[in-house]
């Protein structure tokens, strides 16, 4: 077993908040019962450092892997402070990696050290799923969503050629060789590292902003100027139900259509709705079902709303600006 320790120069997010332990495992296929876990990568914060340490198994054999995922467990018993857990971070790893690690341990013999000090996870990939639809990605790849973040990839081999590259280590034990597999991994690593302050955009919707500013546009609509309590990465725009949301920096800005009816207030849970076409808003079932069905369309997303006028008081009123606002980021599927 070959055990590497690193720590990166790159700077650490103000926001890290709490012990974390960063997690990434490199394996020879994606199937735990036909491949095998050749590395385990862990990250911590230390002194405004991200520290890592990186177990790979020197052996194609049983023995090879049993070795780094004993190394992994000691290392992960003598790490957790009982009276303040960490939370484990992982990308994907409900799908991935903490399956595979438990299967491998299995099949090694071995306990599962996760499952024995009960850590909480936190998976950024499902965290930050529902906000794919607005940020400026191709997809939501780890390397992909951190090279927005700001990070910068160092040259390492991926995919088959890093499984080929540790193949290829066995058999020459070469140093170089073994230099780009350990680089793989801190990339991974640092990655995580750069994903956490997209956390803030979570906050953000859930109303972690104060309403700046709230006016009536020439073109029949409305600007809410929402400034964030955090810096937000990177300045896009996006529009869905006629709406319009543009970021730049701190401030979050959402352009609503007034209709001659007012605004609209949609309801999230439509399936407990009808639409009736006739008057143009929704109405609860329990409501509707005793008029003519003959009125009454079947309610969606798009068509579940009532309407309301944006009257003078409802324009000086924050706390009803703030909770029609929510309800944008209900139907938008940010919450």
């Amino acid at each position: 077993m070959k055990i590497n320790h690193y720590i990166s120069s790159l700077t650490v997010p103000e926001a890290i908040d709490g012990q974390m332990i960063l997690l990434d495992v490199e394996t020879t296929g994606l199937s735990p019962e036909m491949s095998a876990l050749f590395m385990i990568g862990c990250g911590w914060f230390e002194d405004q450092k991200l520290h890592m340490i990186q177990w790979l198994a020197d052996s194609l054999e049983l023995f090879g892997e049993q070795d780094i995922l004993k190394g992994f467990s000691q290392w992960l018993f003598d790490f957790v402070d009982f009276e303040s857990s960490p939370v484990l971070v992982t990308y994907n790893g409900t799908k991935f990696d903490l399956p595979f690690l438990n299967s491998r341990y299995e099949q090694c013999g071995l306990l599962n050290p996760l499952s024995a000090l009960q850590i909480d996870h936190c998976d950024l990939y499902r965290k930050y799923l529902p906000l794919k639809k607005i940020w400026p990605v191709p997809n939501m790849k780890l390397k992909t969503l951190s090279q927005w973040m700001g990070y910068k990839f160092p040259a390492a081999p991926e995919g088959r050629k890093l499984i080929k590259t540790y193949h290829d280590y066995i058999k020459t034990k070469d140093p170089d060789m073994l230099n780009l597999l350990f680089l793989h991994n801190i990339n991974d690593i640092e990655s995580l590292m750069f994903l956490l302050p997209m956390q803030d955009w979570l906050n953000f919707f859930h109303g972690d902003y104060e309403i700046a500013e709230t006016l009536c546009t020439e073109q029949h609509r409305i600007r809410f100027k929402l400034k964030s309590f955090s810096p937000l990465k990177s300045s896009f725009e996006w529009e869905a139900y006629n709406i319009k949301l543009t970021a730049a920096g701190r401030f979050v800005s959402l352009l609503v259509p007034v209709y001659e009816r007012g605004l609209r207030y949609y309801y999230t849970d439509y399936r407990n709705y009808v639409y009736l076409p006739a008057e143009d808003y929704a109405l609860p079932k329990s409501m509707a079902k005793y008029m003519d069905r003959s009125y009454q369309e079947k309610a969606c997303k798009e068509n579940c709303y009532t309407w309301f006028l944006p009257d003078a008081r409802f324009m000086q009123d924050k706390e009803k600006q703030r909770e029609y606002i929510q309800m944008l980021f209900r139907l938008f599927g940010f919450l």
